[in-house]
């Protein structure tokens, strides 16, 4: 089951900030029950990467055989898509202005889309280094398992 860990916000006048993030990370991979990669022991082995997602664009499905994600919106607003065989599709609103970091585990599908008329950053921290020879990744089409009118934030 993928998880939201909410991030406590930093603001004074001269703008705002988040810290700890890889605190959290450092904490959550330190549960007893958490599946291991025996080839991912040294934390050289993890990558930290940032990309930005432009509105309207719908980068989903993925799934990563060994590779935990832990994903962080810096700028703009994102609904992040989780989906498993045991708990179904799930969305996350995360960003500036619901800061947090969600987990998604080696096995479940995700993916994510800008939410509101501005690119969005994602800061995110993999549990093992992106192999461009041999990618840990399976890739399904956006509208699988859940619909196209899924990806759509809800207008209420």
């Amino acid at each position: 089951m993928a998880k939201f860990q909410p991030l406590h916000k930093f603001v004074d006048s001269r703008g705002w900030s988040i810290n700890d993030i890889y605190n959290i990370v450092k904490q959550d991979m330190r549960v007893p029950d958490a599946p291991t990669n025996d080839d991912c022991k040294s934390p050289y082995d993890y990558q930290i990467n940032y990309s930005v997602l432009y509105p309207g664009v719908i980068k989903a499905w993925h799934r990563h055989k060994f590779q935990d994600d832990y994903f962080c919106i810096l700028n703009g607003m994102a609904q992040v898509g989780v989906y498993s065989e045991e708990n179904g599709a799930e969305k996350f609103f995360i960003g500036e202005h619901n800061p947090g970091i969600v987990h998604i585990k080696a096995g479940e599908w995700h993916g994510l889309t800008c939410v509101g008329n501005q690119p969005c950053g994602l800061l995110y921290f993999v549990t093992q280094e992106y192999a461009p020879h041999n990618p840990d990744e399976e890739r399904a089409s956006y509208p699988s398992f859940v619909g196209p009118q899924w990806w759509k934030p809800e207008n209420k």
